[in-house]
């Protein structure tokens, strides 16, 4: 009994890890398309204010 409880337990923690590591990669994605796209706007205001 003890052995099903630990495999449960097991899987549980991995669902758990599997489903962090999945939100921080659409917050990291996330994070990336908006520094380049403040990148981009920041860029294309420069070329406006300066030409």
């Amino acid at each position: 009994m003890s052995k099903v409880l630990d495999t449960f337990k097991n899987m549980f923690l991995d669902l758990f890890s599997m489903g962090k590591g999945f939100v921080y990669g659409f917050v990291m994605v996330g994070l990336f398309i908006i520094a380049c796209g403040a990148i981009i706007y920041g860029s294309i205001s420069l070329m406006n204010l300066i030409f």
